[in-house]
Parts: structure tokens; sequence; C-alpha cells
């Protein structure tokens, strides 16, 4: 996440109680053995999933260097060119292991060379449109970024292991993962331009997902257009999770709004004070990660995603 002032505006929440909301012991390290397609099974937007937990500890394991992200290689950040390059390789591999068809958008500006990774998952029927779901995956050099952003990465790559199973998809998703985002948004800003003319239904963008310290739960939407934050505060009343809106632009959701696309960023309460202290450090490392609170966002994000696909 970029780091900038911000503005709250008056918050708008959508509580409730949610009967079996997951709630997940978060104590054990990353599973070296748990691949791709492992702990495989039936997987409930609001209820039971029996991959995810594994499955996001090894994304963020390994980007934040917990764990190899290749055979004898660690991350200590994702700032540099070398590491967003393993990176990059890293999450060819991961779409490549659930069947989709990874490409990189490389882009030029005056001051930055980068490369963004896309996979598209086609509608099977329906009217057309696309969907969305994206994270960044650099990182700033101070620190391996296990919440920011490897958090967010790990949502997507879940988004999408998911909604391939999906049998009714009645519109196309992409799956985004946007480079030097902690430069200035320079990677999402270079793929939205390549958007004209596309029927874009919505932009859902996730960014630091790893804390909840004072155990309500909540989470924020940024500048959320409308309908966005709708379907976000449904399923949050029926998950039991206060879904926030609240005005914030420094993260990559903006690049999609400034265009005139309708998106929003999802995050942890940043602007209300409730995130994780170790922002921007050198301690945003696996162990501060809260997979439980990380767990919970994802169920959310697959409940919407559901939804926002199969919609006519």
């Amino acid at each position: 996440m970029l780091r900038r002032a911000v503005l709250t505006l008056p918050l708008l929440v959508a509580c409730g109680d949610a009967p079996g909301a997951i709630e997940v012991d978060a104590s054990s390290p990353p599973s070296p053995d748990a691949a791709p397609d492992a702990a495989a099974g039936a997987c409930a937007p609001l209820g039971e999933c029996a991959w995810l937990d594994d499955y996001q500890r090894r994304i963020v394991g390994a980007l934040s260097g917990a764990e190899d992200i290749a055979p004898g290689l660690r991350l200590a950040h994702r700032a540099s060119v070398a590491e967003r390059d393993a990176t990059r390789v890293f999450l060819f591999d991961e779409l490549t292991a659930l069947g989709l068809v990874p490409r990189r958008h490389d882009y030029t500006t005056v001051q930055h060379t980068g490369a963004n990774v896309l996979a598209t998952l086609d509608a099977t029927g329906g009217a057309g449109g696309t969907i969305i779901v994206g994270a960044h995956f650099d990182s700033v050099p101070a620190g391996p970024g296990a919440a920011d952003n490897a958090t967010g990465v790990a949502m997507v790559l879940a988004a999408a292991r998911y909604l391939k199973d999906v049998p009714q998809r009645n519109h196309q998703i992409v799956f985004a993962f946007f480079d030097q985002e902690e430069l200035g948004l320079i990677g999402s800003k270079q793929y939205v331009r390549t958007l004209a003319g596309t029927d874009v239904m919505g932009a859902h963008v996730f960014d630091m997902l790893s804390f909840d310290g004072d155990g309500d739960r909540a989470v924020e939407l940024w500048s959320p257009t409308p309908a966005l934050q709708t379907v976000y505060q449904t399923h949050g009343a029926a998950a039991g999770m206060p879904v926030s809106s609240v005005m914030f632009q420094y993260s990559d959701h903006q690049a999609f709004l400034d265009a005139g696309f309708p998106a929003t960023g999802v995050g942890e309460e940043f602007v209300a004070n409730d995130h994780t202290p170790h922002y921007h450090k050198a301690t945003d490392t696996f162990a501060n990660v809260s997979f439980q609170h990380l767990s919970r966002v994802s169920h959310l994000m697959l409940a919407v995603l559901d939804a926002e696909v199969r919609t006519p």
C-alpha cells in the first residue's frame, strides 16, 4: 500500500450475526507440503473451505521469505528487479497449476519499467462483461511485506482457485497482479490504459488484510462505487462482518476509478486506525499476519465474487 495521508468519510456499516462463521487457528507455521492441489475438497464461500487456510499460508510464506519461493531462494522483500522477477515466476507457476494461462503485461514509462501478471478465466455463458480481481505483488525495501501485500496476492490466488470450479460464470474474470504499486500505482495505471472499450463490471482490489486489533471483524471498502458497496455490505451482514465505506485513494483501486471504471479497494481498517503496526517495517513478517482475519475476509470475498460472477 502506498503511504499517504487519508481523509475519512462518514462510515456506512452493515453488521450481522453469522452462526457458524469461520474461525481458523492461526498458530501453526506454513506447511511445505501444502501444494496447490493438496487438501482438495468442497469450498463454501461462507462455510467450510478445506484448502483455504493451508493454501494462503503457503502463498504468504513464500512471498514473505518464511520459506523458499524457489529451491534455495528466499526473498528479503519484493522491491528489487530480481526479487520482483522471482515473484512473477512464482505467480506464473501458481496460475498454471490452477489450469489458467498467465501472461505478462510489460510496460515502460519515463521513469519506470515493470510487468504485471494477468490471467483470464472465461465465462461459461451469460451476456458478457469483465470482473477484475487484483492485488499488488511488490513491497517496500524495508521489509518482507507479508501483510502488504502478500495477503492480497494470496486472496486473489484463492479467488482463482475457487472461481475456476464455479460452473455458472456469466462474466469473464481477469486475475491481475500489479507491479510497482509502492512507487505510485504504476502497474495498475498502465494496465488500466489497456481497458479502453472494455465492459468492466467492477474491479475488486485487495491490499493488506492481516490485522484486526480490536477483534470487531471489520473490513474497509476504499472509495467504493455504490453497487460494489452494496454487494459487500450485503454479504458482510451475512458473515457477521462490519463493512465500512471510506475515502482512500492510495492503492490500486484508484487507477480504475480515475479511468471511470467501477471499483473498490478492500483492506483492513487503515483509515479507522485498526491496521497492522508493522506497516512498511522490517517486522511485516509471516509471524505477524493474522491468518484468522485473512481467512474471514477471504470467505467474504468468495461470497461476493460468487454472487457477482453468477449475476445475469
